[in-house]
């Protein structure tokens, strides 16, 4: 059988759909011309008749219409971002469409943690805070375990049930309709992709990876990083340009909810937007600001505050507006379309987006429950 033949523009021999191995994929040059007939890797700024932003076909959509592709979450610890809480409301409100959520629970060599079960009790209080929280779990996936080893080596290419319900889900998705790829959203190690990639190969064709910082910290696992960086369609952000900002205080924070004042010991539940969570009565939102804005370690230590959804870089395929810049460059030795410019108003944009969708009512149609 032909492959592709991989250069600045991406040459097709014989349909993606025909398609059963492939060596190595990168992404065209910016799309310009939206009228042709467009395949996976197109990408472009500014696409005539849709809100200005950075265009991935397949992903984003004109303003009002519904992002259909199939979503998968993945992660390494479920609560050090509020991605997850964001993403069950979206779900909720059929506004994503989540076919899974994998946990990969890796040993990282270089950080020298892996908390295992502690990892996996965090994805299961997760779903938990969610039930309470009244979120239609009728919407939500259950947690699927990825790879998990005791150290890099024992990974590479290790099965998993994760690995195998990627290749399942990725392959089901693009058979009933290759004009809507599979997102997933890469928030740790991607080594559950990277085995999956093992097992079948084609699917690197077949899905789009929003990734947060390839090139550092949730790359580090090389084996995996390297290989998907070389395989897979990745929109990538991370230094240099990031999608979060560094304040010294929570109360300068542009993306996430802002207390009144600049440690979080010095606020109540009741500072500032804080409130905003908290008055609700709603049991998700009050474990946002009690047990994450007021206890992790990275959001209060004085002289660091991130702001930002960290590992959210797939909230883009709702707001194309807020990537302004992107430009193939290569990551881990593969070529990834780069984010290379988030501004102050993007953030603002973030933040009305992600704020309204957790705090719309209709999130949470089973119950309201005291935290």
């Amino acid at each position: 059988m032909k492959r592709l033949l991989f250069g600045c523009i991406i040459t097709v021999l014989q349909p993606l759909s025909q398609l059963y191995s492939i060596e190595s994929t990168q992404w065209n040059p910016q799309t310009t011309d939206w009228n042709r007939k467009l395949k996976i890797g197109d990408w472009g700024i500014d696409r005539p008749g849709f809100p200005q932003g950075l265009y991935i076909h397949g992903i984003t959509v004109k303003e009002g219409k519904k992002v259909n592709n199939p979503v998968i979450y993945d992660n390494d610890v479920y609560d050090d971002v509020i991605d997850d809480e964001w993403m069950f409301a979206m779900a909720s409100l059929k506004k994503m469409r989540l076919v899974a959520q994998i946990l990969t629970p890796l040993y990282a060599e270089k950080w020298k943690f892996y908390w295992g079960d502690e990892w996996i009790k965090t994805a299961d209080e997760a779903m938990e805070n969610a039930r309470k929280g009244g979120i239609d779990m009728k919407r939500i996936p259950p947690i699927t375990i990825g790879t998990e080893a005791p150290n890099e080596k024992a990974g590479e290419g290790k099965e998993s049930k994760g690995a195998h319900l990627y290749v399942k889900l990725i392959n089901d998705y693009y058979k009933k309709n290759p004009g809507l790829p599979v997102i997933i959203n890469m928030g740790g190690q991607c080594a559950t992709l990277a085995s999956a990639w093992c097992i079948d190969n084609s699917i690197a064709q077949k899905c789009i990876v929003y990734y947060t910082d390839l090139g550092n910290y949730n790359g580090d696992y090389r084996w995996a990083s390297e290989l998907v960086a070389k395989h897979f369609r990745i929109v990538n952000f991370g230094p240099p340009g990031a999608w979060w900002k560094s304040k010294l205080y929570q109360n300068q924070w542009n993306v996430f909810p802002r207390p009144d004042y600049p440690e979080a010991d010095q606020n109540d539940v009741n500072s500032g937007e804080w409130k905003l969570f908290t008055q609700t009565g709603n049991y998700l939102l009050q474990y946002i600001v009690k047990d994450f804005f007021k206890n992790r370690k990275e959001i209060c230590l004085k002289g660091w505050k991130a702001d930002g959804y960290c590992d959210g870089t797939f909230i883009h395929a709702w707001l194309p507006g807020i990537f302004s810049g992107a430009e193939i460059q290569t990551v881990r030795g593969g070529q990834v379309l780069q984010i290379t410019q988030f501004d102050e108003e993007n953030e603002k944009r973030v933040k009305r987006f992600t704020m309204d969708i957790l705090l719309n009512v209709k999130a949470y149609p089973r119950t309201k429950t005291e935290y």
